[in-house]
């Protein structure tokens, strides 16, 4: 009996150090690109909390903002646990990350990430996590600039689900798409996003130099 507890621990071990350190790498990845986006981009970064804290230990406010030309980003970092998990929103405070053991690969009534959330199956070690809305910071909320929230996932989930605003259906978020009040990105499609928007910024001021001096001065 002991060896078979022996056994167990060691099982459990080797799960949570995997956890951990995917986390940690995901977390130290991110903060890397954040590095490149303020070379690249001349980007002002701050974090406002400790990137590497558990889920449950959440703040009001953003967990970093990134500030490029004239649109502040305010993060809020969201760990999906991976790929092999699934996180749905009831709404913008209350969230579930689980597991799915489907009964089939995919539903015959969708494609892609829609036939994953489709599928039958049965959800295995759900999480609950409360959110607290995000609060704009102080400095920022006066701000003359573009104040974008964004819910970035690191982990990336494989699918992230969310009840409608009318609360009638369902809906599978991409990324880019707008989920209670906040754009949904993984770390490396902000990157891609944030660049793509500054390009747009730069091209606008060319084309209307008097309305973007402020930001570019």
């Amino acid at each position: 009996m002991s060896d078979l507890f022996e056994i167990i621990f060691i099982i459990l071990g080797v799960v949570w150090g995997y956890r951990l350190i995917s986390f940690s790498s995901k977390r130290i990845l991110f903060l890397m690109r954040l590095s490149t986006l303020k070379r690249e981009c001349n980007a002002k970064i701050r974090l406002h909390s400790f990137l590497f804290r558990p889920m449950w230990i959440r703040p009001k406010g953003p967990d970093a903002t990134v500030e490029i030309a004239n649109t502040i980003y305010l993060i809020r970092l969201y760990s999906g646990a991976g790929k092999y998990h699934s996180v749905h929103f009831a709404s913008e405070e209350y969230s579930c990350v689980y597991m799915r053991l489907r009964a089939s690969a995919r539903s015959p009534y969708g494609t892609g990430a829609s036939s994953l959330a489709m599928s039958s199956g049965i959800n295995l070690s759900a999480k609950v996590h409360r959110i607290p809305p995000m609060e704009i910071p102080e400095q920022y909320s006066h701000s003359t600039k573009n104040v974008v929230r964004v819910l970035l996932l690191n982990p990336a989930p494989s699918v992230l689900s969310y009840v409608s605003p009318e609360k009638t259906s369902i809906k599978i978020a991409f990324t880019g798409d707008e989920m209670h009040g906040q754009k949904v990105f993984t770390a490396d499609s902000f990157m891609r996003y944030a660049d793509r928007m500054k390009r747009e910024d730069e091209r606008l001021a060319k084309e209307n130099p008097n309305e973007f001096e402020y930001f570019y001065n």
